[in-house]
């Protein structure tokens, strides 16, 4: 397999002629234009994200007879990885991102100086258009790193703004329509899990996930009897609570919050904004499975038992805070308060830990090693749904990083949600 890094790219590849017109037009307010060079190269050497090619270019276009770089970050379907592709279009994922971009258009701020999510100028159902925001002064953390507590109530905050601003719309909508607006009877069939269910891949999470404690954990119930078969079935419980629920808040939730999916912008080593980003695993639920799964995808164990409170506290403030007048009586019928939210994060715990135990073998592995294991087209299929338990633990022996944020979950839902049905 080429290494994505080592490709080479061409413009016409990824943008059509109208597309490359449509995206200059937005970013120099002119009409007359003229395109000088171009550069296209992969976002990052290996996999910068699971679900699409990611690409950054670079346009010089001349207008008013001046010389203007325009920075863009590009992610498409892949397009040397027909399993791949497959799996990405029949499971709507770029669908979904599509309308939450079109969503974004009617629910952020345009002014805001502190923006929670990114502006795109392609969203079509094969491909995303956005600015580099590395050019910005935005970044991700290192795929290894846990987040410490400013970035951590940093992040918090965003995806309390971003609830809230989802809130808020759900809100106007009911308004203008005299009725309940429920986004999850609009959206219909888009929003249908293809993976967190009854499906091969958490069967083989399962699977990992019982081969894993068998070789690294030290604890005792590593030689449960039919381990893999509770966890399974443990998986599938917490998988099923991801749902519309009547009677209470639910809004849009991400539910993929990794550390690669959020970038921070400093003023010297201290982070001042986060953005969300990557809004292709959408679901319509209670918004604590959305800050649970945050919590367990970028924190250590130890992390959590010291902060947790404080996360809450501080997201629900953050939350209110942005709701209009409208919204608060909304949540005032609901019953929806601090008590209610904090029941809700409880009971989303579950699949906060059943989340990084599904993608964190992903997503904690270096970008070249996860290149070479999860994206040839001549293994992918069997890593996805039928067994990656060789790779992941041959990898994990050589990286005790790697391996102690894998056992680090594992062993904390057995804990939780194995032991306690024995």
């Amino acid at each position: 397999m080429v290494g994505q890094a080592s490709r080479q790219f061409s413009l016409e590849q990824i943008l059509s002629e109208k597309q490359v017109q449509h995206v200059v037009r937005q970013c120099v307010g002119a009409d007359t234009w003229r395109l000088q060079a171009c550069h296209v190269r992969a976002a990052t050497d290996g996999l910068a994200g699971f679900l699409g090619d990611h690409l950054r270019a670079t346009l010089q276009v001349a207008v008013d007879g001046h010389l203007k770089d325009i920075h863009l970050f590009i992610k498409c379907i892949p397009m040397n990885n027909r399993p791949k592709a497959e799996f990405i279009d029949s499971n709507n994922y770029f669908k979904r991102e599509q309308y939450m971009f079109q969503l974004l258009e009617e629910i952020r701020d345009e002014k805001d100086p502190y923006p929670w999510c990114p502006r795109a100028y392609i969203y079509t159902d094969s491909i995303i258009v956005m600015p580099d925001l590395a050019v910005e002064g935005y970044t991700t953390r290192h795929y290894l790193e846990t987040l410490d507590l400013p970035h951590m109530m940093l992040g918090t905050a965003t995806l309390a703004r971003f609830h809230a601003a989802f809130t808020n719309y759900e809100t106007r909508q009911s308004i203008i329509n005299k009725r309940p607006y429920n986004s999850n009877d609009v959206l219909g069939n888009l929003l249908v899990e293809p993976a967190f269910c009854d499906s091969p891949f958490m069967k083989t999470c399962a699977k990992l996930t019982a081969d894993f404690l068998k070789v690294f954990s030290t604890k005792s119930y590593r030689n449960l009897p039919n381990l893999e078969e509770k966890i399974a079935k443990q998986f599938l419980v917490a998988c099923e609570g991801v749902r519309e629920w009547k009677g209470t808040l639910n809004v849009l939730i991400h539910k993929d919050l990794w550390v690669n999916n959020m970038m921070f912008k400093y003023e010297g080593d201290v982070p001042t904004n986060a953005i969300i980003l990557d809004f292709q695993l959408l679901r319509y639920a209670p918004p604590a499975f959305d800050l649970m799964t945050f919590v367990y995808l970028t924190t250590s164990r130890s992390f959590r038992e010291k902060h947790e409170k404080q996360i809450y506290d501080h997201y629900f403030s953050v939350f209110c805070d942005n709701l209009d007048d409208y919204s608060k009586q909304r949540m005032k019928d609901l019953g929806y308060d601090r008590d209610s939210f904090l029941w809700w994060c409880e009971r989303a715990r579950m699949f906060g830990v059943v989340e990084p135990a599904a993608i964190n073998p992903f997503i904690l592995m270096d970008p070249k090693t996860a290149q070479k294991t999860f994206d040839d087209p001549e293994t992918y299929h069997r890593v996805v749904n039928e067994d990656r338990s060789e790779p992941v633990l041959q990898y994990a022996t050589s990286c005790s990083a790697y391996r102690d944020r894998l056992l680090e979950v594992f062993e904390e839902f057995v804990e939780r949600y194995i032991l306690s049905q024995l």
